[in-house]
């Protein structure tokens, strides 16, 4: 009997000392190759901050609350003690970098946090299901197109916080208000009253969506440029009725480089069905090609001179650089309809950036309605701005 006893002991000992391991090896993978996200202080000022042990070696980055742009850490981990040191965006190192120094692991980790002779200390503590859980990381279109799952970029849509800007508008018996998001000046608007219920709701998501993009473009710019953000959103061509809501945006930014650049693009969104429209959705199957022709046609008899292959290339209009004769230009770019009619809008590089959006390249609906399909031409035509 003491032999058979001992024998077990014996056993669920092995059995213990293999259990041990095994939580051992899990927790090490838990510390060891995944990332971390923190909340926390470098002396008074709150902070959230990010890290990935890969080995010895350790990445990261974090971003003061009040700013929300990311700096670029990287560094090692070695005899329980994490040095991770500022760096550029692409992990180099930099003159005058910031060094963070603490015990690692532990839960609550706390060290300091050094620049040129001057230090403080450092705090962190895992972040908490407030500060990763905003309402507006649910939003529909985003889990649709781009579901974040990334901690800290939760918290940054949690701390999106928009001002009123202007005065109450209505179009088309539809009020609308102008928000402007308070640290990037990303400014769109809201539907606020003379629209169906279900439909507000779902095109104040869509919208919402499209500025919260913005918003996190912008903050992405400033992480890459050593001179911080140059970002500008412009909304243009904005028409709305209870079927469509179409507009253009120009944007321009510079992240770093040579150049700053110039793009643009077009919103028409179906009201009806929640979704965002193609050329396929408002034009009659199989009538592709004429469309081309139709609108290439109708072009060149409204600017004749930019389209006109004998004009001297000398001609002191800088348009003329633009090239717009050139067929490609026009078939299958971005549109965004508008009260007049379709807006083309061709898309050229940024050292042709002043050939977006030629105020010109309107084709009335009237010159394309045995094209479009009736059910789409009676709502188009109802727009208003």
């Amino acid at each position: 009997m003491l032999r058979h006893t001992a024998h077990s002991l014996k056993t669920f000992s092995g059995f213990h000392r293999l259990l041990s391991l095994f939580i051992f090896l899990i927790c090490a993978g838990q510390i060891f190759g995944q990332t971390h996200s923190f909340s926390g202080t470098i002396g008074k000022y709150p902070i959230y901050f990010q890290l990935t042990i890969e080995g010895k070696q350790v990445s990261g980055y974090y971003f003061y609350k009040n700013k929300l742009v990311d700096i670029s850490l990287s560094g090692s981990y070695t005899s329980g003690t994490m040095i991770l040191k500022s760096s550029d965006e692409y992990g180099a190192d930099i003159t005058d970098p910031e060094t963070f120094r603490f015990k690692w692991p532990h839960k609550a980790p706390s060290g300091s946090w050094s620049k040129k002779g001057t230090q403080l200390s450092l705090k962190l503590y895992p972040l908490t299901a407030k500060e990763t859980g905003s309402p507006k990381c649910s939003n529909p279109y985003l889990i649709k197109t781009d579901p974040v799952k990334n901690d800290l970029t939760r918290v940054k849509i949690g701390l999106f916080r928009l001002k009123e800007i202007d005065s109450v508008r209505t179009i088309n018996h539809i009020t609308i208000r102008h928000f402007e998001e308070i640290l990037t000046g990303i400014k769109l608007f809201r539907i606020d009253s003379g629209m169906d219920a279900g439909k507000q709701k779902d095109a104040n998501f869509y919208l919402e969506y499209l500025q919260i993009s913005e918003f996190l473009e912008s903050l992405s710019c400033a992480s890459y440029s050593a001179y911080g953000s140059e970002y500008s959103f412009e909304l243009t061509s904005l028409s709305l009725s209870t079927d469509f809501m179409c507009f253009s945006v120009f944007k321009t930014y510079y992240c770093g480089g040579a150049h700053p650049n110039e793009d643009n693009y077009a919103l028409n969104y179906n009201l009806n069905t929640g979704k965002t429209v193609s050329w396929s959705d408002y034009l009659i199957p199989g009538k592709d090609t004429i469309y081309n022709e139709r609108i290439y046609a109708y072009l060149t008899k409204s600017e004749p001179g930019y389209f006109d292959e004998s004009n001297s290339i000398e001609s002191a209009d800088v348009y003329m650089d633009c090239n717009y004769r050139e067929r490609n230009l026009w078939f299958d770019c971005d549109f965004v309809f508008t009260v007049d009619g379709v807006k083309l809008l061709p898309s050229f590089a940024h050292f042709a950036a002043f050939c977006l959006e030629p105020e010109w390249a309107i084709i009335p609906y009237s010159e394309l309605k045995d094209l479009i399909k009736p059910e789409c031409y009676s709502k188009l035509t109802r727009l208003k701005n």
